[in-house]
C-alpha cells in the first residue's frame, strides 16, 4: 500500500507490506500442556473458575480441529494437563480425548505450597523432542514461588526448544511475582502474559489464548521485497 497516488522524481512516500494468515491448526498439529496451580490459596471460587476456564480452553481447541465437545481432538493436535502445589503432577499425558482431559481438570483439589520449577519440569517432560508439532505451554498461577527453586532455567530451556509459553496470573489471592511471570513467558510479555485480580475473568483469559492458538497462521516470517536502484530507502 502506498501513501501517495502519484510518484515524482525526488518524492518521499511510505510503503506498507501486509500479510494475511488463515487458521490452520487442522493442518499444523499442536501439542499443548496446561500447567494449573492447585496450591492452598486456590481454595474456593478461584479453583472453580480455573476449572471452567481450562475446560472451555479444551472445548475451543477440540472444535477448532473438527472434533465435537466431549469427543476427540482431531488433526494430530493433543493436550496434556500438569497440576502443581508442593510438586508438579502429570495428571494426563498428551492425549486427544476432551472427556478425559476435563475429568482430570475437574479432579483437581487445592492444597499445599507453590512449586513453579517442578511444574514446568513435569510439563516439559510431556513433550516429545523428536516431534515436529508446534509446542505450547500455558502456565496459570495465583501466587509467588513458595517451594522448589527458580523456574527461570527450565523455562529458558523450554523456549530454546521452540516451545511457546503463555502465563496467566491471578493477583487477587495475595499477589503474583510479575517480573518472574514475564521472564517465564515468551517475548514480548505484552502478548504472552495476562494478569487479573478477579478469578471470574479466568474463563475469558483461557478462551482468549485458545482463540489465539487456533487462529495463528504462521510464525517467524521473513518478507523480502526488491527495491529498484532508482529508489532509496530512507527509513
Amino acid at each position: 500500500e502506498l501513501s501517495v497516488t502519484q510518484i515524482n522524481c525526488g518524492d518521499t512516500f511510505n510503503i506498507r507490506l501486509s500479510l494475511t494468515a488463515e487458521p490452520d491448526i487442522t493442518s499444523n498439529p499442536t501439542d499443548i500442556v496446561l500447567i494449573l496451580d492447585r496450591s492452598g490459596s486456590m481454595t474456593g471460587s478461584a479453583l472453580t473458575n480455573l476449572k471452567e476456564g481450562a475446560k472451555a480452553f479444551v472445548d475451543i481447541i477440540t472444535t477448532a480441529t473438527g472434533g465435537t465437545i466431549d469427543g476427540e481432538i482431531l488433526g494430530g493436535s493433543q493436550i496434556g494437563v500438569v497440576s502443581f502445589a508442593d510438586i508438579g503432577v502429570q495428571d494426563t499425558q498428551l492425549i486427544t480425548s476432551s472427556t478425559d482431559l476435563k475429568i482430570a481438570i475437574d479432579a483437581l483439589i487445592a492444597g499445599g505450597s507453590t512449586n513453579h520449577e517442578d511444574a514446568f519440569t513435569k510439563a516439559l517432560d510431556l513433550f516429545n523432542p523428536a516431534s515436529t508439532d508446534s509446542k505450547i505451554m500455558i502456565m496459570f498461577t495465583d501466587g509467588f514461588t513458595t517451594a522448589g527453586g527458580s523456574a527461570e532455567a527450565i523455562t529458558e530451556l523450554a523456549k530454546s526448544q521452540g516451545i511457546t509459553i503463555y502465563v496467566i496470573g491471578l493477583s487477587g489471592n495475595g499477589g503474583v511475582d510479575i517480573p518472574a511471570l514475564e521472564s517465564w513467558a515468551s517475548p514480548p510479555a505484552s502478548s504472552y502474559v495476562s494478569i487479573t485480580p478477579d478469578d471470574a475473568e479466568l474463563a475469558e483469559l483461557f478462551e482468549g489464548i485458545a482463540e489465539n492458538i487456533v487462529n495463528a497462521g504462521a510464525t517467524d516470517i521473513i518478507v523480502t521485497d526488491k527495491v529498484f536502484d532508482c529508489f532509496t530507502i530512507t527509513g
